[in-house]
Order: C-alpha cells, then sequence, then structure tokens
C-alpha cells in the first residue's frame, strides 16, 4: 500500500510535490468511518489510517497526469532498468522541467513510502539523463531507520543488504550508471533469504501500477501485455467474475460472452515504433478476440471492435478492478472517466472506496474532470472524503503547482457542496474559459 509519492523537476512539476495518502482527522460523521485502511505498524500505539481512493482535479494540461505518470516512472526504474537500458543509454523516465534553465538539466528527483509488512519502506532515487546519482532503500521501523540500499554520486553502493551479501556485493561492484540498483539485484540478486531485495522490490511495484486508458487505445484489446486477455479465455472463474462485477453489472445489455483465438499480424509501422520503444519480449503473432453476446430481439454476437466506448472501456478497465478486489495494489488511473457515465464512474469509485469487507486492502488514484464524485448521489455522500480530492493548476512560469482540498478551512456542517464551491473558483485549479468564442 502507497503511503506517499513526492518529488520534484518532474515533467510539468518544478517544485517539490506531495501526494499523502494519509487519512486526515475529518469531524463530519459520513466522512469519518469511511474509504481508509486501518494499518498496523510496528511501534505504534495506533494503526496507520491510509485512503482508499484519491482524485485528481484541474483544468486541461494543468499536470494531473505528470503526478500519475510520476509513479510509473518509479516502477519502470525499478523494474525496467535493468533489463533494458542499453550502455551509455538515456534513462527513459527523465524528463525534467523544460521551461526553466535552472531545471531543463537538472536532476529529477522521485520517491514513494509504502507499507512493507508492519514497518514502513521508502524509495528514493535522483537522476538526470544517463546517470543515476543517487539512490536510497529505507526500511523504517519501531527500531529506527534501516539503509538497505545507499547508492552516492560516485556510484559507490553501500547498505545493509550490500553488507550482508557477497552475491549482492558482487553485483553491484560494477555498476551501469543508468541501471538502479534494485533493478539489478532484482533481477540478478538471491531470490530468497535476509539478502534478497525480491520482497522490498515487490512492495514498490504493488503500490506504483499504472494504467493509461485514453480513448484511442479502446479500440484493441491491448498489445503485447496479453495477459489479462488470455486470462479472461482461459480461467473461467476470472471470466465469471468479470462479467458478474463489472459488465453485466453496468446495464448495457450484455447477456454472456465467448472467446477465441486468431492470427494477427502487427502492422509494420507498429512493429517497427515498439522494437524502438524497447518493447520487451516477442510481439505476439496471435491475440484473443472477445465477442459479448447482446439481448435482445435477436439475440447475438457482436465483435469487440464494434462495441461502444464506454463497453470496451469497460472491459479495459476491469482486469484492474478484479486486481483490487483480490490483491494489494495502488492503482494509478488516468482518464478514468472518459467514456464512461458520471453515473458508472461514481460507482466505480465507490465500489473501491467503500468495499464489502475490510480484507479489499487496494487504493485508486485517478486524474477526472468529474465534478459528480464531489457532491452526494441517491442519499450517500459524496464518492470521495475531503481529504481524498487533490487539486492541480499551472503558475505563471508554466509550472504545475499540487495542492489538496484540505488545505482550505471548511467547517463541519453536514452540506455537500464541494463540487458548487469548486465550481465557482473558491478553490481555483479551473480552465480560464471566460475569452473563449467563435
Amino acid at each position: 500500500m502507497l503511503v506517499r509519492l513526492f518529488g520534484s523537476n518532474f515533467r510539468s512539476i518544478k517544485e517539490p510535490f506531495e501526494l499523502s495518502l494519509l487519512a486526515a482527522d475529518l469531524t463530519r460523521k459520513e466522512d469519518c468511518n469511511r474509504g481508509t485502511i486501518a494499518v498496523p505498524i510496528s511501534g505504534m500505539a495506533e494503526p496507520l489510517h491510509l485512503l482508499r481512493t484519491l482524485g485528481i482535479y484541474g483544468p486541461n494540461a494543468s499536470g494531473k497526469s505528470s503526478l500519475l505518470v510520476a509513479a510509473n516512472a518509479l516502477r519502470w526504474l525499478a523494474r525496467e532498468s535493468s533489463p533494458r537500458s542499453k550502455p551509455d543509454g538515456r534513462i527513459a523516465p527523465y524528463e525534467p522541467f523544460l521551461l526553466d534553465d535552472k531545471t531543463k538539466n537538472a536532476p529529477t528527483e522521485l520517491g514513494c513510502d509504502v507499507v512493507f509488512k508492519k514497518s514502513l519502506l521508502r524509495y528514493e532515487i535522483k537522476l538526470t539523463s544517463k546517470v543515476i546519482q543517487a539512490e536510497l532503500l529505507t526500511l523504517i521501523d519501531k527500531d529506527g531507520e534501516h539503509r538497505l540500499i545507499e547508492r552516492n554520486a560516485s556510484g559507490e553502493v553501500k547498505g545493509h543488504l550490500i553488507a550482508e551479501s557477497e552475491a549482492n556485493r558482487l553485483y553491484v561492484s560494477e555498476m551501469q550508471p543508468n541501471v538502479a540498483v534494485l533493478s539489478k539485484l532484482a533481477q540478478h540478486g538471491p531470490r530468497k533469504g535476509k539478502s534478497s531485495v525480491v520482497p522490498y522490490y515487490n512492495a514498490i511495484l504493488n503500490a506504483t501500477h499504472h494504467e493509461d486508458y485514453h480513448d484511442a487505445a479502446l479500440e484493441m484489446i491491448k498489445l503485447g501485455d496479453s495477459s489479462a486477455d488470455d486470462k479472461f479465455a482461459d480461467d473461467l472463474q476470472y471470466r465469471e467474475w468479470i462479467m458478474h462485477h463489472i459488465i453485466q453489472k453496468a446495464d448495457i445489455g450484455i447477456a454472456g460472452v465467448r472467446t477465441r483465438r486468431e492470427s494477427f499480424k502487427v502492422p509494420a509501422s507498429i512493429r517497427e515504433s515498439l522494437m524502438k520503444s524497447g518493447f520487451p519480449g516477442k510481439i505476439p503473432d496471435t491475440r484473443v478476440v472477445v465477442e459479448f453476446l447482446h439481448a435482445g430481439v435477436k439475440s447475438g454476437a457482436i465483435n469487440f471492435s464494434e462495441e461502444s466506448a464506454g463497453t470496451k472501456k469497460l472491459y479495459n478497465i476491469a482486469s484492474q478492478w478484479w486486481a483490487m478486489a483480490n490483491r494489494e495494489i495502488t492503482l494509478f488511473a488516468d482518464e478514468l472517466s472518459a467514456s464512461l457515465h458520471p453515473r458508472l464512474l461514481d460507482r466505480l469509485v465507490r465500489a473501491v472506496n467503500d468495499p464489502p469487507s475490510e480484507k479489499m486492502r487496494s487504493q485508486l488514484i485517478f486524474a477526472t474532470h468529474d465534478t459528480g464524485l464531489l457532491e452526494s448521489q441517491d442519499g450517500l455522500p459524496p464518492a470521495l472524503r475531503r481529504d481524498q480530492v487533490y487539486f492541480t493548476k499551472k503558475s505563471a512560469q508554466g509550472a504545475t503547482e499540487v495542492y489538496s482540498l484540505t488545505e482550505f478551512k471548511e467547517d463541519a456542517r453536514g452540506v455537500h457542496n464541494i463540487r458548487k464551491r469548486y465550481l465557482s473558483g473558491l478553490y481555483g485549479a479551473l480552465p480560464s474559459v471566460e475569452k473563449l468564442s467563435l
């Protein structure tokens, strides 16, 4: 589970930012007992209360996606930098703020705090286009802070995991400057035992899942990452969960589904683009074809390519909602609300924020323009608590500013007027449209 994501000088974000999943001490009765996960931490008298969801609002191009991509950049550095970085190659996630001469070649800094068993784990990394200048993996428990990995600007690597393992020392003795130590040890170091980095590595990966749900991606089932499609075709229990909990519950007239596999030739232009981007593994030559069975006067199957954008979107998000229900992950979702009715989006968010069981311990962080999540519906409080709302806006210098709704003092009356207050401009983070005309 994610406790916080932080960093600076990344994409449109110039100054230090922080997304905190720590729940605020809210006084409204309808807020104080929902939307949080109680996490016991060794040495703490009270459990840590972490938010289940967090929504990010702001104008177009204000930096909402940059916050989500920051998590994906951390994930890439931890998972992909060792197998995919070429000697002297550019570090793919290095995207500094370009509108200032002082920052456009300066280091990017990214980091996260995550839950590890009954302790906290912090991962921090500082990088330029071709060099990782610093990297820290720190375990924080009742006995204090323990540096598991410590890499300095000279490239020297120290820390408990290195000192206690001859194998780890061997692997870090010759480090490529553009490869993260965490990634290299997870790929090549000990798989088990006290000197293994794998448990810490998995905790960071589980807290940084990222999905981009732009409409352009809805026209075809994901290429190359067909694990969800294969699972849908081969795993009856999984397929029935998707149909029962997501697809059919959306009331879109679907009575059933059938799947088949067919040969699939990737167009040469797409294949070339994938290879240039460092596509991992073999490009597939078959794909799963999904056909939903629609009820009507004349029932029949409709090919996935002919389904509505909303139905495609539901299918494409379903695997992540299954993962959140059955595993313990943090999902960063971009363009989640695209092609979904506001009422359906509201229920999808509530499914995560108000799960049927406390055993469900996943988190959802998403960017949206849907202000309906900020007001009550059907006699229920807003889908999002006040501390689950963040805003982004651009400064006069073109840099993203990130702030939380909790920074605004509110009274404790049970009046759900967050949407009205936001749209009135009280919180800022609104597009300037006054001069827009034909």
